[in-house]
């Protein structure tokens, strides 16, 4: 009687799916793992390697190692794979505060998900979160994505897609690519003139977040927005 053969690894392989339900698996076996159910039948000890390598053993660099530099023996089907990863990680993560009333505690939530998001991008993006007249989070969106240095907000727009959303509050966020999460005085004019025209339209702007590998700045927080509503109370009485 003909055995049938095995593809090289099998018995490799299922031991490692052993481990990894005993909670035994180690940090580079577990990209091991993954890549076995892309590239089946092969040796994938080297790209194993080279991506925890090239990572340098953070996880979090694990899809730029994958998506931007070439691997020998790593193909589109391997790219598709763990951009699917991603995202699943990405809905998850969103799925901790779509939907829900937003407050100072749920807020980490928040900054995380767009931290995880923009993390390693080379290029400012940025998102508008929209809520209902309950602070419940309705959806966000990426409005603009800009250079290293400048990115582009029209509040025209923005109020726009409020008012289609019948969304009564809105939260900007955008990133800084160099990991320092300091606002410039360019952040601070384009906040201004987004909640004078938030409130012209009678929509508030909650907070201005920005993220960065290092932290988070919040405009709310650090008494900006508050500073911002004295300023349109006095240039609204004056009127």
């Amino acid at each position: 009687m003909q055995l049938k053969e095995k593809h090289y690894g099998f018995g490799h392989i299922s031991r490692l799916k052993k481990r990894f339900l005993q909670n035994k698996i180690s940090r580079y076996e577990l990209i091991e793992l993954l890549l076995s159910y892309v590239i089946k039948g092969k040796d994938i000890k080297p790209q194993t390697k080279e991506i925890y390598t090239k990572c340098r053993g953070n996880f979090r660099n694990i899809f730029n190692v994958i998506e931007k530099t070439k691997i020998k023996g790593l193909g589109a089907e391997t790219i598709i794979f763990f951009r699917l990863l991603k995202e699943f990680i990405n809905t998850y993560n969103e799925d901790k505060f779509i939907n829900k009333r937003y407050t100072l505690k749920d807020q980490k939530d928040v900054i995380d998900y767009f931290k995880n998001i923009c993390f390693e991008s080379d290029k400012e993006a940025v998102f508008v979160i929209f809520l209902d007249a309950k602070n419940r989070i309705l959806l966000h969106k990426k409005i603009s994505e800009g250079t290293l240095t400048q990115s582009v907000v029209y509040p025209r727009e923005i109020i726009k897609e409020a008012i289609n959303l019948h969304s009564l509050s809105i939260i900007l966020i955008h990133n800084h690519p160099s990991g320092v999460a300091t606002p410039s005085e360019n952040d601070k004019k384009i906040t201004k003139k987004l909640y004078f025209a938030c409130r012209e339209m009678d929509l508030m702007l909650l907070d201005h977040l920005i993220v960065g590998n290092e932290g988070y700045f919040s405009f709310y927080e650090n008494g900006l927005i508050e500073n911002f509503a004295t300023e349109y109370k006095m240039v609204y009485e004056s009127i």
